[in-house]
């Protein structure tokens, strides 16, 4: 892919991950715990995992995270979302790049889930100083578990339609699912 597509391809990406997170603001969760939510938006971040490189893959996940934080819930938001979002995504680059062959798109969604969760908590308990919000973790590694899988099956339906429609051309690096 030239550059040109290339970068087409990244901003609608970009576009498509904003959109999905605000929408997702609509979506009520029935867990009345600060944090839990679907996490749709990684299935922009699954797919540009599988089809582009690390670099376009933070860049995507980091513009996304500071333009919902700007239109929905503030700057304050900022270190929580970013926190999450780029650690996440650095997992689950990890595990599509080193262990595709043990776990399915499933699989490093719902590690993906699981990293965010932990470097949301990780980052609220030092910003405020209180250790007491560790007490979330055990309902936020169930809704991870929860939310990842969803996610994750979507992105695997998503993932073979687009390779079966042949729209990326996937470098041997990126083949690996």
């Amino acid at each position: 892919m030239d550059k040109k597509n290339k970068d087409a391809v990244i901003i609608i990406l970009i576009v498509n991950a904003i959109l999905i997170s605000l929408l997702e603001l609509l979506i009520p969760v029935p867990i009345p715990v600060p944090g839990v939510k679907l996490g749709l938006a990684n299935i922009i971040t699954i797919i540009a995992i599988v089809f582009l490189d690390l670099k376009d893959v933070l860049l995507i996940v980091s513009t996304r995270c500071v333009v919902t934080a700007v239109l929905s819930k503030g700057i304050t938001a900022l270190p929580f979302s970013l926190t999450g979002g780029i650690l996440s995504a650095l997992v689950m680059w990890w595990c599509y790049r080193k262990m595709s062959r043990l776990l399915s798109i499933k699989g490093i969604s719902i590690a993906g889930a699981i990293t965010h969760n932990v470097a949301q908590l990780r980052v609220a308990s030092l910003l405020l100083r209180e250790s007491v919000l560790l007490y979330y973790l055990p309902v936020l590694m169930v809704s991870a578990v929860v939310t990842g899988l969803i996610t994750g099956f979507i992105s695997e339906l998503t993932v073979e339609k687009i390779r079966a429609q042949g729209i990326f051309k996937e470098t041997t690096l990126n083949s690996r699912m």
